[in-house]
């Protein structure tokens, strides 16, 4: 049975580093960002992505796209556009050049945020490498603090945490691999030969 939950693919960012579209590296030949959405579908009532790009627009019409209402200002405002139009209470954020997403992990976030008390607005993971915020679940009433905070300029994904009733998820070491991103070249290639993924 799949979860009453968003999942939200946050694919706007400019890859400055990267230097090309990362949503289109490929994993056992198929596009990074299909791949995410092959590990998600499964799992969540609604995905949506989140970007601006004409490319992927066109590649994924067949799924919800919705692009920032703040340009220019990071995974925050992508998840503050997704809070707004997700059918259902809650969304748990992705970003899209995570390669080794763990549907079984996912599957334990999302059912231990679903017992926990309900005044919870957002649950995210935590491991010895710190926060993980872009693989994390939050609720619609955390809103307002983020709107309030992209209006004044505070664009860190973390900056509203202070504001609300939120609960930090301990999880073993081993799974900080599931957490790793692609942000460079050199990401890329320690990647591959870390975890041996067949990644391009």
């Amino acid at each position: 049975m799949k979860y009453k939950m968003t999942a939200v693919i946050l694919a706007g960012g400019k890859n400055s580093r990267m230097k090309r579209e990362k949503a289109f590296l490929k994993i056992n030949r198929i596009l990074l960002l299909e791949h995410t959405i092959n590990i998600l579908k499964p799992l969540f009532k609604e995905i949506i992505i989140v970007t601006a790009k004409n490319e992927i627009k066109e590649k994924f019409s067949d799924y919800k796209i919705v692009k920032d209402e703040f340009c220019g200002c990071g995974p925050l405002a992508g998840i503050h556009v997704a809070l707004k139009n997700s059918k259902f209470n809650e969304i748990m954020v992705f970003a899209c050049d995570m390669p080794n997403l763990n549907p079984n992990l996912i599957n334990s976030e999302v059912e231990k945020y679903r017992n926990l008390d309900k005044a919870v607005q957002a649950f995210v993971p935590k491991h010895i490498e710190g926060i993980e915020p872009l693989h994390a679940i939050y609720s619609k009433s955390v809103l307002n603090d983020i709107e309030t905070n992209l209006l004044s300029g505070k664009y860190s994904v973390r900056s509203f945490y202070n504001k609300i009733n939120i609960k930090y998820w301990e999880i073993d070491d081993k799974f900080v691999c599931n957490f790793i991103n692609i942000n460079s070249q050199e990401d890329l290639e320690i990647i591959k030969q870390k975890l041996k993924l067949d990644l391009i």
